[in-house]
């Protein structure tokens, strides 16, 4: 089985990350849900994160998950909490007994540079050069990458936080960066403490994490 990455979390959470390498019908035989999904390659991709939930718990009721207003899926019961995601040839997935979770995996590229405004405030900006030392974050290997990991952690805290309209500046700030740690910490909306973001990073992905 092709788990690139798995880690242990504190309090039972358990995430996995899979390299889509293999056919569509791979994945079919396991006979999970994929609702109406027409395009080959999407159905592979939402496929292959609910196979990796798999891989960390086989007997996880797939049947029963229905997702909220945000698209967040969960139990009727609750008694798991779950997050997904999946990129071009990625996926990824993350549960807990006891704790909410989110997660989210980005391939890095020099389009995060246009975007970049609508998810970091300058504020957010200039504390992200700040810790990482970057003279700009245009234009380069390594600002694709960071601009990206906040991309990806504001998308994991949106899973994890499960509510429609969140507004990924007024709503998520980012206020530190650790590199020694793999965290990023975020002012989150209606929380009175900061959220922490784990990561990791490849060198054309990263992947993001929350379990609070």
């Amino acid at each position: 089985m092709p788990i690139i990455f798995q880690q242990q979390l504190s309090a039972g959470a358990k995430l996995a990350l899979w390299e889509i390498t293999e056919a569509l019908s791979f994945f079919e035989q396991y006979e999970v849900e994929a609702r109406s999904i027409a395009h080959p390659a999407v159905k592979k991709q939402h496929l292959a994160a609910r196979v990796a939930l798999l891989f960390l718990a086989p007997h996880f009721p797939l049947d029963k998950l229905i997702n909220n207003a945000a698209g967040k899926p969960h139990l009727e019961n609750k008694d798991w909490y779950i997050s997904f995601s999946h990129t071009t040839d990625l996926a990824a997935a993350i549960f807990s007994p006891v704790q909410e979770v989110g997660i989210d995996v980005e391939r890095v590229g020099e389009r995060i540079f246009r975007v970049s405004y609508k998810f970091l405030s300058e504020q957010e900006k200039a504390c992200l050069q700040l810790a990482t030392q970057l003279n700009t974050l245009q234009e380069s290997d390594a600002a694709a990458k960071w601009l990206t990991l906040c991309w990806s952690a504001k998308e994991s805290l949106y899973k994890w936080k499960g509510m429609p309209g969140i507004d990924f500046i007024k709503d998520m700030k980012l206020i530190s960066v650790e590199p020694a740690n793999s965290q990023l910490l975020f002012e989150v909306s209606c929380y009175e403490k900061p959220i922490r973001v784990a990561y990791k990073c490849w060198d054309t992905y990263v992947l993001t994490w929350v379990h609070e």
